[in-house]
């Protein structure tokens, strides 16, 4: 569906767009929060499609593995997307906090036509080391350029405001491309629609989206919000489920 464009100047020259309750971070890119899945089983494969269809293909795919994939897994990936009809790509070597800070790695980023950041057990571990770093300004600027930022899974929570851990019941700052929401992938059954509203009481203002795996919530320029593969996004405000 196609919302109107409303951007707003939060500072520290970052404005967003959106329709409706739902904002994003302003880019000539899309940004793609996909809900996990197996790319080797083809799980992920309509998100995959479709992100590529968004990308710029003359300029590489770049996968950051920082969440817990391994690099020869993030190498298969990248083959993957080439047989798909991709563009050549790389892994973009951040594995820890200290690798965000080096300079050729944002440049690795900012050249980026697709940015892909794999899912993997460690979340927190992925938004500890991508937070006001300078990969993250790479990938800013490239997503202004007109790349896709594709997270799968981890790499799709660290995008919101707050990123939760549930088994904790505790939330701490993501990386702030979705303000006011929390993201939760790989979201089914009642029990996680539960513990989605339980880290909204911590934070009763935002927005919460459940993203099921094999789908993708797609959110392009203008404020144009595309449902991608068989499932539905589940958005949760303020106790109330509605499935869009």
């Amino acid at each position: 569906m196609r919302g109107t464009e409303q951007e707003v100047d939060l500072g520290q020259s970052t404005s967003f767009t959106g329709t409706g309750p739902l904002r994003w971070r302003v880019g000539a890119g899309w940004l793609v929060l996909g809900g996990g899945g197996s790319w080797r089983a083809n799980e992920t494969g309509d998100v995959d499609a479709a992100a590529l269809g968004w990308a710029d293909l003359d300029r590489p795919v770049a996968v950051v593995p920082t969440a817990g994939m391994a690099t020869d897994e993030a190498e298969a990936l990248l083959e993957y997307y080439a047989d798909l009809g991709g563009p050549n790509g790389y892994v973009v070597p951040i594995f820890d906090a200290t690798g965000a800070q080096w300079q050729e790695n944002c440049h690795l980023l900012a050249e980026a036509g697709l940015i892909y950041l794999a899912d993997g057990p460690d979340t927190l571990g992925l938004v500890r080391a991508l937070r006001a770093s300078p990969a993250l300004e790479g990938t800013a600027r490239a997503f202004e350029a007109g790349a896709v930022l594709l997270g799968m899974g981890a790499g799709a929570a660290v995008l919101g405001d707050w990123v939760g851990d549930q088994g904790e019941q505790r939330v701490e700052p993501g990386l702030g491309w979705l303000p006011n929401i929390i993201v939760t992938p790989g979201f089914k059954g009642i029990e996680q629609t539960r513990q989605l509203r339980r880290l909204l009481e911590l934070k009763p203002n935002c927005l919460g989206l459940g993203v099921p795996e094999r789908t993708a919530l797609g959110l392009g320029p203008g404020g144009v919000v595309e449902n991608v593969g068989p499932g539905q996004v589940t958005v949760v405000v303020s106790g109330l489920e509605v499935e869009g």
